[in-house]
C-alpha cells in the first residue's frame, strides 16, 4: 500500500479501519480463475496455489 499512499503508517490506518468492522471469510473451493486454468492445462503457479497450503 505504500506504493500507492505513499506512507506506510497512513496506509496501514487507513486498511484499519476499513476493515475494522468488516466480516472475511475463506472461501474453499477453487476460484473460476482457477478451474478455466485447469480445464486449459494450464499449471498453476505457486500463488495460483495458495488454498493446498489453507
Amino acid at each position: 500500500m505504500e506504493k500507492y499512499l505513499g506512507d506506510e503508517v497512513l496506509a496501514t490506518a487507513i486498511l484499519d479501519r476499513l476493515l475494522h468492522h468488516a466480516t472475511t471469510f475463506h472461501i474453499r473451493r477453487n476460484s473460476y480463475r482457477m478451474m478455466e486454468k485447469k480445464r486449459a492445462g494450464i499449471q498453476p503457479t505457486r500463488v495460483d496455489s495458495f488454498q493446498e497450503y489453507v
